[in-house]
């Protein structure tokens, strides 16, 4: 089966991407769509430009969209961008990393039967924990790129088999969403099992109200 994947840079949606392949899916192809506003309830707009770099690594072809970021508009605009990727591209299928939020799902649901294909999700409603250990035993390492004042000590921090235990326990220690889905912290995958070579990160911490960012500058 052919298929794109919606790639946020993130570990989810990289990893379902990885599951999909193992699985016999062929892509050539990662959609990323970036809200123009902060209160996407489906989308984080945090290093998008360096997904082209992770696509470049994965031997894929990668399409960066902007889209409003309003609630539902947003979901109309990825819809009609597909439909019209959908006319050049053959695809009969969209791969995604959702894990656990409801409201995502549907929609990404609602945008697969607009095309007229399948949405295929293969973390949805995994145990947290136990996805995250999976994604790290696996090979894959991430950073930490976004979250709420707590993460300042984890902000920009590579989670790998070492720490992986010590970021679930901080996580529990603060009432978060292990998966992150929730909007708790954000993160950007450096290094994974069919990449040649491990991302090295340069960047800067942000500070602004009551979040924290690590702003990539460089990858290489």
């Amino acid at each position: 089966m052919h298929a794109i994947a919606i790639v946020s840079g993130g570990k989810d949606s990289i990893y379902a991407f990885y599951l999909m392949l193992q699985q016999g899916f062929e892509t050539n192809r990662w959609v990323t769509f970036v809200p123009q506003i902060k209160e996407s309830y489906m989308l984080h707009g945090i290093n998008t430009e360096f997904v082209s770099f992770q696509a470049e690594l994965s031997n894929v072809s990668h399409s960066k969209i902007f889209v409003s970021g309003e609630k539902e508009e947003e979901i109309v605009e990825m819809l009609h961008y597909l439909k019209l990727l959908k006319k050049k591209e053959r695809f009969n299928a969209i791969i995604c990393g959702a894990v656990r939020s409801e409201y995502q799902k549907h929609r990404l649901d609602m945008i697969s039967e607009g095309l007229g294909i399948p949405c295929y999700a293969p973390l949805w409603h995994k145990n947290s924990e136990k996805l995250l250990h999976e994604i790290v035993e696996h090979g894959f390492e991430f950073i930490v790129v976004h979250g709420g004042e707590d993460f300042e000590k984890w902000l920009g921090r590579k989670i790998c088999r070492e720490n992986v235990d010590e970021f679930i326990d901080f996580l529990k220690s603060i009432g978060a969403d292990i998966s992150g889905e929730g909007g708790e912290y954000e993160t950007f995958v450096v290094k994974t099992p069919f990449w040649k070579k491990e991302i090295s990160v340069e960047g800067k911490v942000k500070k602004e109200e009551n979040t924290i960012s690590f702003v990539i500058t460089r990858v290489s």
